[in-house]
């Protein structure tokens, strides 16, 4: 099943949020609420924002806390807000009111999408998810959705982010990036073993991963106690051994022993396979 699509609605009225949430659900969007612009902001700055592909705005809303009365230059303000902070995602803007629909949608004509409530929200819900589908991070979700199953329930958002990230770019060439994503994988290889430690001690023994992870030792460890087959415990020694030489210790390469980006897909290959 494909992850839902996380998405974030800013709207005073808690009522239609909570009817449209129920619509969301079935075309597979999870909303998250806030009921001003100051919460929103505080909520797109943290990690958890980093899971979003779209956005909701309702146009006439509040920007603080405390504001007794909605304020028709919210949504400008909003707008100026996620051009900053989340520039690549799809938003769509909801009033209540006929009038505004037609300026607003003139007003916006070709760079963002208005919505009239209690009448498009079908067509505005197929709109943001057409679009996040085409979003980087959701097309490589989906396409290793597995793995990604793995890493939503055992690890942080900055663990996932960072593993997006690095099989978003195996295809490059580029010298520097497929030194990054070497950088990229032996980290990734380093937080499987802390994570396994929380989850079972004995696997990785914590004398191994307080302070630096001692991959060395936990593998040693591991295929000493019969904790991994044979497969396993070479790609683990494997992804480490190319991750450390020619990732991180840049020193050690030659011309007869250059990296390429079939390096980088073998060791990213190699280190989905430990996550399952």
């Amino acid at each position: 099943m494909t992850r839902p699509l996380e998405m974030l609605i800013i709207d005073d009225d808690i009522k239609y949020v909570e009817s449209l949430y129920r619509d969301a659900q079935r075309s597979q969007i999870l909303l998250t609420h806030k009921e001003n612009l100051d919460d929103a902001a505080i909520f797109v700055k943290s990690a958890k924002a980093k899971k979003l592909s779209g956005v909701i705005l309702d146009v006439v809303c509040m920007k603080e806390k405390d504001q007794e009365v909605a304020k028709s230059n919210f949504l400008t303000a909003a707008i100026d807000l996620f051009k900053e902070e989340t520039p690549h995602l799809p938003i769509a803007i909801l009033t209540g009111e006929p009038d505004q629909y037609k300026g607003l949608k003139e007003l916006y004509d070709g760079n963002k999408n208005v919505y009239s409530k209690g009448r498009d929200e079908e067509e505005m819900l197929l709109f943001l998810k057409n679009e996040a589908l085409k979003l980087d991070m959701v097309k490589i979700i989906n396409k290793y959705k597995d793995i990604f199953e793995i890493t939503e329930e055992y690890f942080d958002t900055d663990t996932e982010e960072a593993l997006i990230n690095c099989l978003s770019s195996l295809n490059t060439s580029d010298k520097t990036q497929i030194n990054n994503n070497l950088v990229c994988i032996r980290r990734l290889q380093e937080k499987l073993y802390v994570e396994l430690n929380k989850n079972n001690p004995d696997l990785v023994l914590t004398e191994h991963v307080d302070g630096d992870v001692k991959v060395r030792a936990i593998l040693k460890h591991l295929k000493d106690g019969n904790h991994v087959d044979g497969k396993t415990n070479n790609f683990a020694w494997s992804i480490y051994t190319i991750s450390s030489d020619y990732g991180a210790h840049t020193q050690n390469r030659t011309e007869n022993s250059a990296v390429s980006r079939y390096t980088v897909h073998s060791a990213a290959y190699a280190l989905l396979d430990l996550f399952l």
